[in-house]
C-alpha cells in the first residue's frame, strides 16, 4: 500500500498511526505540514510558534499513534487538530484572542475557505522563491514582516526608491505567474 500523503483514507491512516508505519506518516507529513504551518501561523503569527504547533502535532501522532482513531477528512482532522492547538497554545501564552477565533466551528465552507487560502499561500511562497534573491528579500520584509517600504530601505541601507520598485517587480512576477500571464478585467 503506497499513498502519497493526499489520498490517504482515514482509515488507512488510522492503521498506518497504530503500526507505525513510517513511509505513511513521512507521505502525511509530507503532504501536510507546510499548510498546516502556515495554517498555525494565522492563528499565532509568530514563526516560531506555528513551527512548534506542527510539530507538536506530529509528535503527539506518532507518539499516541495507537490510541488515534482519525474519522472523515484526514486534511480536516489535521487542520482542526492544528487550530486546537493554537488556539491552547494562545491560551497558554496568555495572549489576547479574540472571542471569535475561540468560537470558530469547522464547517465545510469555512474549511474549504480555508484550504483556498492556504493553497493560495503556498503557491505564492513557492513562487516567492523564484524571484532574484534580492527582490525576494524585500517583498517578504514588506508582506510578511510587515515593514513600511522606509523601514526596509533603512535595514538595508538602500534608497527607498529601489524598495519601491523591487515590489513592484515581485508583485509583477506574482501576479503574471497566478494569473497565468491572462490580464485582470
Amino acid at each position: 500500500m503506497t499513498h502519497d500523503g493526499y489520498h490517504i483514507s482515514a482509515d488507512e491512516a488510522t492503521e498506518a498511526l497504530r503500526s507505525r508505519d513510517a513511509d505513511v506518516f513521512r507521505n502525511i507529513y509530507n503532504a501536510y505540514s507546510e499548510e498546516l504551518y502556515l495554517l498555525a501561523y494565522r492563528w499565532v503569527k509568530d514563526y516560531d510558534l506555528a513551527k512548534e504547533v506542527v510539530q507538536g502535532l506530529f509528535a503527539h501522532l506518532w507518539e499516541k499513534g495507537p490510541e488515534i482513531n482519525i474519522t472523515g477528512n484526514v486534511r480536516h482532522y489535521l487542520y482542526r487538530a492544528v487550530t486546537n492547538r493554537s488556539i491552547n497554545e494562545l491560551k497558554r501564552r496568555a495572549r489576547h484572542v479574540s472571542e471569535e477565533a475561540l468560537q470558530w466551528q469547522a464547517d465545510s465552507v469555512s474549511l474549504h475557505d480555508i484550504t483556498d487560502h492556504l493553497l493560495l499561500q503556498k503557491e505564492i511562497m513557492r513562487l516567492v522563491q523564484t524571484l532574484a534573491p534580492r527582490c525576494r528579500e524585500i517583498f517578504l520584509l514588506s508582506r510578511f514582516d510587515g515593514l513600511e517600504p522606509a523601514e526596509i530601505a533603512d535595514k538595508l541601507g538602500i534608497a527607498v526608491n529601489t524598495v519601491y520598485f523591487q515590489l513592484a517587480v515581485a508583485l509583477k512576477h506574482l501576479r503574471t505567474q497566478l494569473l497565468n500571464g491572462k490580464k485582470l478585467e
